[in-house]
C-alpha cells in the first residue's frame, strides 16, 4: 500500500517548548506521512522568545523555515480581511499571511494545518487521509458553541443541509442578542445566512486537500486565503468561499487522537501571551514533557 506524503504547516508566535512538543509528537505518531514541515516564523516574537532554542529543539526534523516580511498578529485590520484584497496578489504581502507560504510552496497533494500548542497521542494525519474521500478538507467544523443553531438544527454533521434565511437566522440571534455575531453587524440584510456566521474548518488541526483546493484560492482563483480572518476569526472567508463553490468540508473530530492547548484546562491557547505567568508555567510543562518524545 503506497503512503501518501502529507507537507505540514505550522505558525509560531512564541511557545519554542510547546511547538517542540507539537511537532515531535505528530512526528511520533505520523511520521509515515508526513514529506516536510513548514514552520513559519512570525517576523515579531514575543520577549524573551529564543530562535536559536527551537531550532535546536527541533534538529533532525524534516523543517523548512520560513520568516515573512511583514507581522500582521491580531490588529484589527487583519480582523477585516487585511483591508484591501488588491494587496493580496503582492507576494510578499500574501506570504505574510498565516500558512500562506506552505500553502503556494508545497509540493504535496495535502497540507496539514496545525497550531503549536498541540499535543498528539494517535495517527491523526492517517485518520484524516483515510476519511477525506474526494473532499476538499477535513477537519471539526463550525465553533458550534457560539451559534444558537446547534443542537435542534444544527451541527459540524448538518452544516451542509441547514440552510436559513436571513430573517430565520434574525430570529436565531434573539435568542442570543449578545452574540459575536450580532455584534459584529453580520446578522442583517446584505449578510450570509449560509454557511452560518460561525461555520470554518478549525485549523487547530486540518487536513487541506491541496489539488482541489489550491487552483480555487488568491492568487490562482477567487477563494480569500485560507489564513485570512474576517471580524469573527480566522479561516471564516474561505470556508465560506469554498462553501458557496460546492465544496463540503468532512466534520471529523482530532479530539480522539490530539489535545488542544494541553498545558491549561481552558481548551484555548490565546490566553497566555497576554499573562506572563501562565506562558512561563505552560513552557515548563511542556520542556518536562519534550523529553518523552525526543527519545
Amino acid at each position: 500500500m503506497t503512503v501518501q506524503k502529507v507537507d505540514v504547516a505550522i505558525n509560531v508566535y512564541g511557545k519554542p517548548y510547546q511547538t517542540a512538543v507539537s511537532i515531535w509528537s505528530l512526528m511520533k505518531n505520523s511520521g509515515q506521512h508526513i514529506q516536510h514541515i513548514y514552520l513559519t516564523l512570525e517576523k515579531s516574537q514575543p520577549e524573551g522568545f529564543d530562535e536559536a532554542l527551537l531550532r535546536s529543539l527541533l534538529e533532525g526534523l524534516p523543517i523548512i523555515y520560513f520568516k515573512p516580511k511583514f507581522f500582521f498578529g491580531w490588529w484589527e485590520g487583519r480582523r477585516k480581511g487585511l483591508l484591501n484584497k488588491i494587496l493580496l496578489y503582492f507576494k510578499d504581502y500574501r506570504y505574510s499571511i498565516r500558512s500562506q507560504y506552505p500553502w503556494e510552496n508545497s509540493q504535496s497533494n495535502w497540507l496539514f494545518m496545525m497550531h503549536n500548542d498541540m499535543l498528539f497521542n494517535g495517527d491523526l494525519i492517517g485518520h484524516y487521509l483515510s476519511k477525506i474521500g474526494d473532499s476538499v478538507g477535513i477537519g471539526q467544523v463550525g465553533q458550534c458553541w457560539n451559534c444558537p443553531a446547534h443542537g435542534d438544527l444544527c451541527d459540524g454533521n448538518r452544516y451542509w443541509d441547514y440552510r436559513p434565511s436571513m430573517a430565520e437566522l434574525k430570529e436565531l440571534y434573539q435568542t442570543r442578542p449578545e452574540g459575536r455575531a450580532v455584534m459584529h453587524g453580520l446578522v442583517q440584510d446584505g449578510k450570509l445566512s449560509w454557511p452560518l456566521p460561525e461555520c470554518r474548518l478549525n485549523e487547530h488541526a486540518a487536513l487541506i486537500n491541496l489539488k482541489l483546493a489550491r487552483p480555487l484560492t488568491i492568487p490562482l482563483g477567487s477563494v480569500p486565503p485560507i489564513g485570512l480572518k474576517n471580524s469573527l476569526d480566522n479561516g471564516i472567508p474561505w470556508f465560506q468561499g469554498m462553501t458557496k463553490k460546492g465544496y463540503k468540508m468532512v466534520n471529523e473530530s482530532y479530539m480522539p487522537f490530539a489535545k488542544h492547548a494541553w498545558t491549561n484546562d481552558t481548551d484555548c491557547g490565546h490566553a497566555s501571551l497576554f499573562d506572563k505567568n501562565m506562558y512561563n508555567r505552560e513552557e515548563e510543562m511542556a520542556k518536562y514533557e519534550l523529553e518523552k518524545w525526543r527519545e
